[in-house]
C-alpha cells in the first residue's frame, strides 16, 4: 500500500474543521496539548477571530484620530465582546469553527486550502465530528499537495492520534455510512 492510500474508509463530508500551518521548527517548539481548553482553541485555531480583532483595533485607532468619542464607544463595545468571548465555554466555541468540506478517514484528512505550503510544513487540525464529544486536535504531516487552481488540495496523515480520537472518527464515519445506506434504501422504496 502506498503512502497516498489510507488504511481506513474515506468519507466526503462537511465538518467543523480549522487548521494551522507550521514550519518544522515551529512544530518542534510548540507541541500540542492532549486536551485543549477554550482559550487554547480560540488563540491557536480560530485565527479568523484573531485577525478580525486586530482589524477592529486598527480601525478604531483610525477613527480615534477623527473622533475620540466614537473611538471610545467602539472600544467599549469591542471590550464587551472580548469579555463575552472569554466566558464562552468550549462547547459553544467549537460551534464557531467554520464548516469545511473534507475527505476524512480514521487515518487522515484531505481538504482545500488557500495558503501557500510546502511538503515539509506541518499542519495542526481541529475537528468536531461528534457534537456531544470534545473536539479532536491532531498534528499531521503532509502526504501530498495537489494544485487546484487558486487553492491547493492537501492530503494529511494524522500523527500520534489517540485511540479515543480514532474511535470517535470511526464511529462518525460508520454513522454517516448508515445514514447514507438508509437514505438509499428509502429512495428505492
Amino acid at each position: 500500500m502506498t503512502q497516498e492510500q489510507r488504511s481506513f474508509f474515506r468519507l466526503d463530508v462537511m465538518l467543523p474543521c480549522s487548521y494551522r500551518i507550521l514550519s518544522p521548527e515551529q512544530a518542534k517548539s510548540a507541541p500540542l496539548p492532549t486536551h485543549a481548553d477554550s482559550g487554547f482553541i480560540e488563540k491557536y485555531f480560530m485565527h479568523n477571530l484573531v485577525e478580525l480583532d486586530k482589524e477592529i483595533n486598527d480601525l478604531v485607532d483610525q477613527i480615534g484620530t477623527k473622533s475620540t468619542i466614537l473611538a471610545d464607544a467602539l472600544t467599549a463595545i469591542n471590550n464587551k465582546i472580548s469579555f463575552i468571548m472569554q466566558t464562552i465555554d468550549q462547547d459553544k466555541l467549537t460551534q464557531c469553527i467554520p464548516q469545511r468540506m473534507v475527505n476524512l478517514s480514521a487515518g487522515g484528512i484531505c481538504f482545500s486550502i488557500n495558503e501557500k505550503i510546502t511538503q515539509n510544513d506541518v499542519i495542526d487540525v481541529l475537528l468536531v465530528p461528534l457534537k456531544q464529544e470534545a473536539p479532536i486536535i491532531a498534528r499531521c504531516h503532509i502526504v501530498k499537495i495537489t494544485n487546484s487552481g487558486d487553492s491547493d488540495i492537501v492530503s494529511l496523515k494524522f500523527d500520534n492520534l489517540s485511540e479515543d480520537d480514532r474511535r470517535k472518527l470511526v464511529y462518525f464515519i460508520q454513522t454517516k455510512e448508515v445514514e447514507a445506506a438508509n437514505k438509499l434504501r428509502h429512495a428505492r422504496d
